[in-house]
Order: structure tokens, then sequence, then C-alpha cells
């Protein structure tokens, strides 16, 4: 599991390294350029390098950056971008010993005739949108076609939230240091980053207790959530109860349970409207059913033994919001002593009416999209995305809920304010039922820690859940394409798990 860090706790981090820790600043910057200057050796060709150089420290890097490769033999050469008179100190020394060095300066670059361009014109810390001189050295840049290596973030893009500021560098690869930027890995920013390496130049994380803290899960990180006990028995890998599928609609109640018995719960009983008994006698067998009829009264007696056997509760998937969908839903919330996952059309019965999370008896676990979303927040889906971060906390907090938003980048976010982005996944996940499935396993995952006793965190399963979810959607595709793969075909990649 990877930490990550805002530009402000990035600031603060340095500034501890330099102020507590007493590491020269130009020691900090020698090793982010010797960084930048590998990845160029490494994975470009540095036939010819212009290093396009801003005012601040990080076109302090590039000046370095230039001057280290100059001193490997190659051809490379700086253009300062900014007002000397606006100079930091750590890029007044840098380009102090260019000049004692003899590295060339071009006042006039012509950009397509280098094979390589270093992006050092903004760092992490800039937050409005770029303007006059620097957006139109961006713009030639990204005209001139040319590989570029972006030093830190690519400028112009949001530290935080990976937002376009005005305009931003495309880059080829980016070196970012001592720790990933959320902006790295949210759209746009991820577009613009290209290929994303981590240099470790001395720099610890320092954190206050009250922020946020940004992680991201690698595939390394799933072994403990799906390791199976060699004793267990199908009680000890949890009971799930599904609360799924209307008269008119069976398929996602057929997806999410079959999802959730092959990410390995144990049992799985699926409280259904009647019309949906065949299909799962004939689809799923070994699910139990607890059925009811769309418009007449919910049994009290059911619904009470169904949930006193349960470990978990999922409750959603094609569910309607009829009157019936409704009473289930505020029943299930107000009743439940054991963990409640909602997703899809409980989602939008509680857009309707707020209370029926806010005061739920029970923890719960929400996984909306951006238009569920906005109908519960009453955020436009575009506000929405310009900080998936900032408002999945928000709501987690607020409701006092696990909040799964997904998006091309699904973002999890606990109450406590651990926020997980995740990075796995492609197209292929862009189809009808694969938010079903991901209910499935995320289901699936929390039963089984919750009877596991690991005492693994809710938020800490969700991300999990979330990172197998873009894996099965990644392996799919690699049989067939992106395009030709269905929710079906993500439950099926389950046995590579």
């Amino acid at each position: 599991m990877r930490e990550l860090v805002t530009a402000e706790q990035m600031r603060r981090s340095d500034a501890s390294a330099i102020g507590k820790l007493h590491l020269p600043q130009e020691v900090l910057m020698e090793r982010a350029a010797l960084a930048v200057a590998e990845e160029i050796c490494q994975n470009h060709d540095p036939k010819k390098i212009l290093a396009v150089c801003g005012t601040g420290n990080n076109g302090g890097d590039g000046v370095a950056a230039a001057r280290i490769l100059r001193s490997r033999g190659f051809d490379a050469a700086v253009f300062l971008a900014g007002d000397p008179e606006k100079y930091s100190e750590g890029m007044k020394t840098q380009v102090e010993i260019a000049g004692n060095c003899r590295i060339p300066v071009v006042k006039h670059p012509v950009y397509t005739e280098y094979t390589v361009i270093i992006d050092a014109l903004f760092g992490t810390g800039l937050s409005r949108p770029v303007a006059g001189v620097y957006a139109k050295v961006i713009d030639q840049i990204n005209e001139s076609h040319v590989p570029v290596v972006s030093v830190d973030i690519p400028s112009g893009i949001h530290t935080d939230t990976g937002a376009v500021l005005g305009t931003a560098v495309r880059a080829s690869s980016t070196v970012t240091f001592a720790f990933e930027k959320p902006g790295l890995l949210l759209p746009p920013g991820s577009v613009f980053a290209g290929t994303v390496r981590t240099a470790d130049i001395g720099i610890a994380g320092v954190f206050s207790k009250e922020e946020p803290r940004y992680y991201r899960m690698e595939e390394k990180d799933l072994r403990p959530f799906l390791a199976r006990d060699p004793l267990g028995n199908k009680g000890s890998f949890g009971k799930i109860l599904v609360a799924a599928g209307s008269k008119e609609t069976c398929g996602a109640a057929l997806l999410c349970s079959e999802a959730a018995f092959r990410a390995g719960a144990g049992m799985l009983r699926v409280l259904t409207e009647e019309n949906n008994r065949l299909p799962f006698l004939v689809k799923l067998p070994e699910a139990m059913l607890s059925l009811y009829r769309e418009g007449e009264p919910l049994s009290e007696e059911m619904l009470q033994s169904s949930l006193q056997w349960a470990d978990l509760v999922l409750v959603g998937p094609g569910l309607g919001t009829g009157p019936t969908a409704r009473e289930l839903v505020a029943w299930l919330l107000s009743h439940s002593a054991v963990p409640v996952v909602l997703d899809a059309d409980a989602l939008n019965l509680i857009a309707r009416e707020p209370w029926l999370l806010k005061h739920a008896a029970c923890p719960t676990v929400v996984t909306p999209h951006p238009g569920e979303m906005a109908r519960l927040t009453g955020t436009g889906i575009v506000q929405l995305k310009q900080d998936l971060p900032g408002a999945a906390l928000a709501f987690a907090r607020e409701f006092h809920t696990v909040c799964v938003l997904k998006d091309a980048r699904t973002v999890a976010a606990s109450p406590e304010g651990s926020v997980f982005l995740n990075t796995s996944g492609c197209s292929a996940l862009a189809t009808a039922g694969s938010g079903d499935v991901l209910a499935g396993i995320l289901s699936s995952l929390l039963a089984q820690q919750k009877m596991s006793g690991s005492g693994q965190p809710a938020v800490h399963t969700a991300a999990a859940a979330v990172l197998l979810h873009g894996l099965l959607g990644q392996w799919a595709a690699q049989e067939t394409n992106e395009a030709f793969v269905l929710a079906g075909d993500l439950i099926r990649m389950m046995k590579k798990i």
C-alpha cells in the first residue's frame, strides 16, 4: 500500500527535511535532478535535451538535471521562462552553478529541434490557472509533439485533484519525488502525467492528526483479503442477505449474488420478488430464497428471521424505487445490527429521504456512481468530478459511512479521513452490470473479514474490492478486448484469484 501526499503535505514534509533534519536544499535538489536524468537516460532518447524552467525550486530541479546530463556528454540546454527577479533561492543557486559549468541557455527555443523536453515550469504548489507567457510556452511544448519528462508533476495540473489549471503539459513520463500525488492518479491529470515513477530523495512524510490521508492499494495488498482458512466451513466464510431484484429486473440480483459467492462468501439468502424464483433456481441454485410480492405488505417475521441469520446485508441492485422497495430499505436500515452495503436503487431511494441513511442503526457502505452521487448530494456531475476524493470524503463524514465513489478512478473514503484512490481497471468495466458485480465482491470481502476477526477497517476492504474488480476487467479484456467484455465475464475471471 502506497501513501500519497497533497500539495500542502508535500510542502510541510519538504520543509521538515530541510528545517528539522538539516538536509541541505541543494542535496535534495541534486537527488531530484539525478532521478530526472536517470529517467531520460533509461527511457528516452537523450540525443538533444531542453530543460524548460520556471522561477521556483521545480525550475531549479530542471536546471540541475540539464547540468547533470551535460556532464554525461549529452547535448543539454536550458530555457529560463520566468522573471529572474522572482527566482527562489534554490533556483538562483542552480542557475549560478549552471553558469559556472557553461550550460547553454537558449533564448528563443524551437522545440521541435529536441528529442526530449524537461518540463520544470511549475511544481506541486501551483493553485491558480496558468496564463500569459507560461500558457504560451506550455502550448508550444504540446504542439511540438516531442517527448516530455515532467519534474514532480506536469505543469498546469492541480496536485490534489488532477484538474487542468487553464492549460497543462502533456508528458510522456513524470518523475515525482518522495510520494505519489493524487493529481497524478486522478483524471485528467493521470492522462497528462504519462508513466509515473517515484524517486526517493530522502524526504519523510509529515502529517497532522486531523487531515485526510491518501493511499493507493497495490496487487500484493490483496493477499490478506483473499486468504482462506483451511479449517473453515460455509458459516465461517460469511452469510450474506442480498435484498435485490424487482418484478421487472432480475439480472442485477443474479450478478451481485453470483459475484458474492465467487468471491468467497459461504452462504447467500436472496430477498427478492416472487417472479425471480425461477431465474434463481435455474441460474444460482446455491442461493436460498426469501420471497415477497411487490405491492403487498412485507412479512415482518420473514424479514426478522432473514436479518437474524445474516452476517452482512447487501441491498439495492435491481430493487426498484417503488413503495415496497422503499419499505424494505427503510426497514433494513432501522433494524439491522450487522453492516449494510447500499447500492443502486437503495441509493436512489436514500436520495429522496437522506434521513434513512443518516439515522441508520448499523454500519453502512455506499457505492454510488457519479449520477447517483449527484442525486444524493444535489451537486452536478461535472462539479463532483473536479474533486472526487473531496466529494467522497465529505459524504462519508456527513453520513458516517464508507463511501465508494465509482468512476474511471474509483475513490473509497472513510469518516475518519482515509481516502483510497484506485488505479486498476479499464474501459471493459464500462458495461451494464459491472457495478452489481462490484457490490457482490465488496459484500463478500466485508463478510469474510468480519467473520475472520482480522480487524481490517471497512474502507481498506472496500479499496481491496475495488482493486480486485478492476483487475478482473483487465484480465477479461486480455482474453478478448475491452469492448467485448460483459459483466458476467468479470465473474468468470474470479477463477484467477
